[in-house]
């Protein structure tokens, strides 16, 4: 993993709790673009995954490049295929996409023409014939201070900014989902909204991000021409098999189930057992778990027909808790992580740093303690300690919420090197969960950092949905406010494993007909959880 995701070139690594949001807003004050046209090269077709890493676009030509390095927009790049319109673009500063101090606007001309559309802040920082507008950070749900929340998009009115609308309905992906300094976006060239029509074969566009103070600072305007014929026929895969796991391979599966939803588990159960898992982490699980409710879970027909399950669950985490499951193989709860809980007084210790609207997430953590435990499961002769997880939701980078699951990854790491000590030899780990890493990386490698068996790092999973090149793991249609993220992770041992395969899994990825086979439809999962099952497959290295 790239460290500099967790990084703030601005401001350092350590930032005091409440000065944060207004460091980051002097950081982004810079205008420093020129202004004009600028004729895009030939695009150089590659194919763009959606991973937040960007080997796959070192043979894209720069497309847009401000005239100074004082200004929070950098550089921009753009390439299509005839699905999709690629734009990449880099800042100065590490800020999370979909909470920025602050909103960066993707103006665009969908038919290179400026007499249609309207025009968008002044001639200087914005652009004439604006026919849609993608927001980051939309400023409509801020969070205090100028901090936006997710995303938009906006057809031009009268008036100039129209109704916010669902960055879904044109297709928008977004990457890597945690802070960084750069950044790659999708558009649907086959989309279209009421007010837009569909992006023609040459476009202009404009990057601006807009400061709370209403700074506004611009890349300069430049055109595209697409390479490619758009083809708006198919913009997914369905896939008409499940993928098998290799010879001699160990399937785990980690879900997010979604709380409430989990209370009645029909599909649930249907769903997990449509990927054949070997192991089951679950986050989420509602307050009232128990070994009489997951006895009963586990006894479902779909579940059962796979094999005989063991399970243990937290004994923490307040109203949700988590859950390992194996099938066929004995189980044990790590003594050291039957509860899994803060040090003395560090929750404290930070709760007094936050802003008073804040600190009850502190007392909450104080009550509940940590959504975790731990299992050792015996995979091919590897003693192995599975540890699932879900740390805190929300906030942007460095808030207290991004505080907190700093906090929750250091005392969850505490308890995994705990147990570890207890035993005469280490063994293997694999931590999975809802790691919610919306602002800084820094709670994901506490927990990778040197916790392999051989002293080096955890190897993060990457589980490419079935259906398209995206890691995403977790997506809302229905409410649209965010935008597709990977919040669900894996981390494993290769010292020991490694991975065979995986995949991240939705019954929309599916033929009518092998859902039917499944007993679900199509729809089953987005009726389930908003959250998706993250697969891996791993054996032993020999």
């Amino acid at each position: 993993m790239h460290r500099s995701s967790s990084s703030a070139l601005c401001l350092g690594r350590r930032v005091v709790l409440g000065g944060t949001l207004g460091a980051l807003a002097a950081c982004n004050t810079g205008i420093g673009a020129r202004t004009g046209v600028i004729a895009r090269p030939t695009a150089t077709r590659v194919p763009i995954q959606f991973d937040g890493r960007f080997d796959d676009w070192t043979a894209v030509p720069l497309w847009s490049q401000a005239a100074s390095s004082s200004g929070p927009l950098q550089q921009a790049w753009a390439t299509d295929d005839p699905q999709w319109w690629y734009l990449s673009f880099s800042v100065r500063d590490s800020v999370s996409h979909s909470t920025m101090p602050g909103t960066l606007h993707v103006l665009i001309d969908a038919d290179d023409n400026a007499h249609t559309g309207g025009m968008v802040f002044d001639a200087a920082t914005g652009l004439a014939g604006v026919d849609v507008s993608l927001d980051l950070s939309r400023a409509d749900k801020a969070q205090g201070d100028g901090v936006g929340v997710g995303a938009a998009l906006r057809t031009v009115e009268v008036s100039g900014l129209g109704a916010y609308r669902s960055a879904y309905e044109l297709g928008v992906v977004a990457f890597p989902t945690w802070s960084a300094t750069r950044f790659e976006l999708r558009i649907a060239r086959g989309g279209a909204l009421d007010g837009f029509a569909r992006l023609g074969a040459t476009v202009r566009a404009r990057l601006v991000f807009e400061s709370p103070g209403g700074t506004v600072a611009a890349l300069p305007t430049a055109r595209y021409v697409f390479a490619t014929a758009r083809d708006t026929s198919v913009t997914t895969t369905i896939v008409s098999a499940i993928p098998a796991k290799a010879t001699g391979s160990v399937r785990v599966a980690q879900w997010n189930v979604s709380e409430g939803s989990f209370r009645s588990p029909a599909n649930h159960a249907k769903l997990l057992a449509a990927v054949q898992p070997d192991v089951i982490l679950l986050d989420e699980a509602y307050a009232e778990t128990s070994n009489a409710t997951l006895t009963d879970f586990f006894a479902r027909p779909e579940l059962a027909a796979l094999g005989r399950w063991r399970f243990v669950y937290s004994r923490t985490g307040g109203r949700q808790h988590t859950v390992v499951a194996t099938r066929d193989r004995d189980i044990r709860q790590a003594a050291s992580m039957v509860r899994v809980e803060y040090p003395a007084g560090v929750l404290d210790s930070v709760r007094a740093t936050a802003p008073s609207a804040a600190q009850h997430l502190f007392d909450i953590e104080a009550q509940a303690q940590l959504s975790s435990t731990g299992a050792w499961i015996t995979i091919d002769g590897i003693a192995t300690l599975f540890v699932p997880l879900d740390l805190q939701s929300g906030g942007f980078f460095r808030s207290p919420q991004d505080q907190l699951r700093v906090l929750q990854s250091r005392a969850i790491r505490a308890h995994i090197q705990r147990e570890f000590a207890s035993r005469a030899t280490r063994g293997a780990l694999v931590i999975a969960g809802d790691f919610n890493a919306i602002g800084s990386h820094e709670s994901v490698y506490t927990l990778q950092q040197g916790l392999d068996v051989d002293a080096s790092d955890l190897t993060l999973s990457d589980s490419w949905r079935l259906s398209e090149r995206s890691l995403a793991t977790w997506t809302d249609p229905k409410v649209g406010q965010f935008l597709p993220g990977r919040l669900d992770l894996t981390l494993y041992s290769d010292a020991v494993f490694e991975r065979t395969g995986g995949f991240t899994f939705s019954s929309l990825d599916l033929t009518p007909a092998v859902a039917a086979a499944l007993g679900i439809t199509r729809e089953t999962s987005a009726m389930t959880a908003d959250h998706l099952i993250v697969v891996t497959d791993l054996r032993r290295k020999r």
